[in-house]
């Protein structure tokens, strides 16, 4: 099971639009004319930036390649740790003759649960999620160029965090404490300066990713201030939340890797709104057609089915689950969003069927043998 739960968030913490405070001295036309004017600007400004996380994408700066099926890397990262160096006196003679074994080798298994413990941290220290996102963006481009052992794999993945969040949310750095309380003292601040010169060169200082939760956020901006829409706020707000939850989710699976933001974004709204408003929804196409006028037009099933097979391995889904056994109606809100796959013929998950582990989807990763390891 997935260990996240969503995170809803406070729409007056998103970097959401909102109209100017209107001066009192205006006449009701002279207000009616300032504020349509200010969402037209809104709009176009929101289209401008949308248009450049796209642009973004398309240069190819930040895509990733599957790099768990690649035979060989440009680089081997081996013993960055002081233990290690101490414990092979050859370190630094031959850097590709170590083997990496079975026991050592990273996986998807190995990956999970460095974004669990990734988000575990973040939530903890009250940071946004989308750090996480980004950190993982640093560290599965640097693994497509990199090999890894599963030590030096620990390291990157503690040192990209500390970089996301020393460029996103400085302020934050001094919560963190020492690293090496973070990693039980495997590592240090010297491990991980040496880590973070390695990652800086392998990534060429492309720091800025458009991750898929940005997509999703600016997405919903831009649509819900060109398009009228006859959506409560409330459900506005949950909209968000549940499509940047998805968005999550998707950092958490490796199957999303070498797939482009825009992509996972709309596949995560549709999969909200069919969720909130099942699948004949009247959002749905005009999401898509507003979608196509960016480009993104892409066939989205792989990553919706993909997103519901997540949420249904998610601690939400179970949490869920129990609270509707608890209950006849399983759509009372109560406070919370409830989300709920529509069942029907093609639709992989209804909440109302218990949430499987992970060991119930057929992958190499999750085998009982890998699972059992300490890594």
């Amino acid at each position: 099971m997935l260990k996240l739960t969503m995170n809803t968030r406070k729409r007056t913490k998103r970097h959401r639009s909102k109209p100017r405070k209107l001066r009192h001295t205006q006449s009701p036309n002279e207000m009616e004319i300032d504020d349509n004017d200010h969402k037209d600007h809104s709009a176009h400004m929101l289209a401008d930036n949308l248009e450049v996380l796209i642009r973004q994408e398309n240069l190819g700066n930040y895509t990733c390649t599957d790099y768990l099926s690649m035979t060989a890397w440009q680089n081997n990262v081996f013993h960055l740790t002081k233990e290690q160096q101490k414990s092979d006196p050859g370190h630094g003679t031959s850097p590709t003759s170590t083997a990496i074994t079975a026991n050592t080798r990273i996986d998807e298994y190995c990956r999970e649960q460095i974004v669990e413990w990734s988000f575990r941290v973040v939530d903890y220290f009250r940071i946004d999620r989308e750090v996480v996102a980004v950190s993982l963006s640093f560290l599965d481009r640097f693994l497509a160029t990199c090999r890894c052992d599963r030590t030096s794999f620990k390291l990157a993945a503690t040192t990209t965090l500390h970089l996301a969040v020393k460029l996103l949310y400085p302020c934050k750095l001094a919560d963190l404490g020492i690293l090496s309380d973070l990693s039980r003292g495997e590592f240090d601040m010297t491990d991980v300066s040496e880590m973070e010169t390695q990652l800086l060169n392998s990534l060429n200082w492309k720091l800025h990713p458009p991750t898929s939760i940005a997509f999703a956020v600016i997405f919903l901006d831009h649509f819900f201030s060109s398009t009228i829409v006859n959506v409560s706020n409330t459900d506005v707000d949950d909209i968000y939340d549940v499509s940047s939850f998805l968005c999550e989710l998707a950092v958490t699976d490796y199957f999303f890797v070498p797939m482009r933001g825009s992509n996972v974004a709309i596949a995560a709204i549709l999969n909200a709104l069919e969720g909130m408003f099942g699948p004949d929804n009247h959002l749905a196409p005009q999401i898509l057609r507003s979608a196509q006028l960016f480009g993104i037009q892409q066939d989205l099933s792989a990553a919706r089915n993909r997103l519901w097979e997540l949420y249904e391995r998610s601690e939400e889904c179970a949490l869920h689950n129990r609270e509707g056994s608890e209950r006849d109606d399983q759509w009372l809100h109560n406070g919370s969003i409830f989300v709920k796959k529509m069942s029907t013929v093609s639709s992989p998950v209804s909440v109302s069927k218990p949430c499987h582990s992970a060991t119930d989807f057929p992958s190499a990763s999750h085998s009982p043998m890998i699972r059992n390891e300490s890594w």
